[in-house]
């Protein structure tokens, strides 16, 4: 009887195992370890390299960006009123101080006594009213204006001319201004210095608006009076003879 011919895949197994196989693994050199440790140290060192140049390139289109845009406008610094460091102050403000740089120079220091009830400071000396260009009428000894002998009339042009914001109701004219000092309406054609202001302490002086209607009346009373006047001077004597 013939023999059976031998599997196929059976004799491959047994050449492929007969294939001599190494005993030990092949010896690395330094030069290898060299070239891995430099091939790792590049691959580590190169994504850290594009990231600080990535970050130097952004810090500089910020900074061209800054440098391309317009500085801020700078913000507006409010102009100080005209003599506002010598006007009338604040409610909150202490009675003015009675002090000028010349010591023969008089000051008449007023504390302005509202219907609300707001007391204001108001300082009367000679640096002020130069430079207000108020005349003054009369001076002392030592040859300093005295603010107390400026009119009251005056005195309200002032009022008005330093009117604060917060204040209500501006009158069109200093006449619409009343002022009274210890209990007297105060007269427009008189000085300061009728009325006994004091040279040593704050006068305390109450102010107040007269309403549009009263200063009308008043107009057509003043008027009514002048024209009685004028008929009275222009009659004559009224004497009549008789043959």
């Amino acid at each position: 009887m013939a023999e059976p011919a031998p599997k196929t895949g059976e004799g491959e197994m047994r050449e492929e195992s007969t294939v001599p196989q190494p005993s030990d693994p092949l010896p690395v050199t330094e030069a290898d370890e060299e070239k891995e440790q430099a091939e790792y140290k590049e691959a580590v060192d190169e994504p850290a390299a594009e990231s600080s140049t990535a970050a130097a390139e952004r810090d500089a289109s910020s900074k061209g960006k800054e440098n391309d845009e317009p500085p801020p406008p700078p913000s507006p610094v409010e102009k100080p009123r005209e003599g506002d460091s010598l006007s009338i102050g604040p409610s909150d403000l202490p009675p003015p101080a009675i002090t000028a740089s010349d010591p023969d120079a008089p000051v008449c220091a007023i504390t302005l006594l509202l219907p609300t009830g707001a007391r204001h400071p108001y300082k009367l000396d000679e640096k002020y009213l130069a430079k207000r260009n108020v005349e003054v009428p009369d001076v002392t000894e030592s040859g300093a204006r005295d603010p107390f002998s400026i009119s009251i009339y005056k005195l309200k042009e002032l009022i008005l001319r330093e009117w604060r914001e917060e204040w209500e109701g501006k009158p069109a004219s200093p006449s619409s201004i009343r002022l009274i000092h210890f209990g007297k309406l105060l007269d427009d054609k008189e000085q300061l210095k009728k009325y006994q202001f004091s040279q040593d302490s704050p006068n305390v002086v109450h102010m107040s608006v007269r309403p549009p209607e009263m200063m009308e009346e008043e107009e057509t009373a003043k008027s009514k009076t002048h024209s009685r006047e004028g008929r009275s001077r222009d009659g004559g004597s009224g004497c009549c003879v008789i043959l």
